[in-house]
């Protein structure tokens, strides 16, 4: 039978009810105005306030590229989220999860890992996610990559350099051979260094995972590194290598060589230190 459009179908008109009902309980229930639109939410924001929300983002986004890479999927972005940023508001962190999930969504089911029954049985008012901090949380440096790749190479993910010995460097944050070699034996992935060179998102995915693999030796040494900025420790590391950043912290700055254009480890930890 056509439809004349003097009558909604049932199967429309059942659409229309639920989605007034559900409207009419996220106005009840939605902290942020109702049912507000993404858009009318950052609109509110101060310049400031989105400036922080996106850097928050980068960095939980980088964070989740970097497990990813591992092969790790126990997480989504609230409990990512909730792990890097715990004290932050719940609000706040509502927004930020919205908009990652918005620009750049995840393509698995988080697989959430439990170790005990005692962590099944945790309940719903002790998670992180549930904890509304009374203030502002000591925020992470979460521009760190994107300082770390202006001094490598201005920010151009096609900027190369050849030294003295023939090994190249290539990329934003000016990667050689050896490093990349280490994130295809953990990844169990394959590809050139021009392959690397050419592909901005590969380019992406190795960095967070590299500096997630740096993270992993800094936790290691433990309280070897009290009174370090990690910050300032993950460019030694980029600069020197892993074993060069423990040598440098066990050494307490002593072991300080310096790369071919003249640039110590002292140099890269001051820079770089928040």
């Amino acid at each position: 039978m056509p439809d004349t459009g003097l009558m909604q179908p049932m199967a429309e008109r059942n659409t229309t009810q639920r989605s007034e009902m559900l409207d009419a309980f996220r106005d009840a229930l939605a902290p942020l105005g109702g049912s507000q639109t993404l858009e009318d939410k950052l609109q509110a924001l101060t310049s400031s306030q989105r400036d922080m929300l996106l850097s928050t983002a980068k960095m939980v986004r980088m964070a989740m590229a970097g497990r990813v890479a591992t092969g790790d999927y126990s997480m989504g972005y609230a409990d990512l989220l909730a792990q890097m940023y715990g004290r932050m508001d719940l609000a706040k962190r509502q927004l930020i999860i919205e908009l990652l999930d918005e620009t750049a969504p995840l393509e698995f089911v988080p697989q959430r890992k439990r170790s005990s029954q005692a962590d099944t049985a945790i309940s719903f008012y002790d998670r992180p996610e549930m904890q509304i901090a009374s203030e502002e949380p000591q925020q992470m440096n979460s521009d760190f990559l994107e300082r770390l790749s202006q001094s490598e190479s201005n920010s151009d993910s096609n900027a190369e350099i050849t030294i003295a010995d023939g090994r190249r460097y290539v990329g934003s944050l000016q990667f050689g051979d050896a490093r990349l070699q280490d994130y295809q034996a953990a990844t169990d992935t394959s590809f050139t260094q021009d392959e690397f060179k050419a592909n901005r998102a590969l380019q992406d995915r190795v960095a967070a995972w590299h500096i997630s693999d740096i993270d992993k030796i800094i936790d290691g040494l433990g309280i070897n590194t009290d009174g370090y900025d990690r910050d300032g420790l993950r460019a030694v590391a980029h600069l020197g290598g892993k074993s060069g950043m423990k040598k440098f912290v066990q050494s307490a700055g002593k072991y300080n060589p310096s790369d071919e254009l003249g640039t110590s480890l002292q140099d890269y930890y001051d820079k770089f230190a928040s």
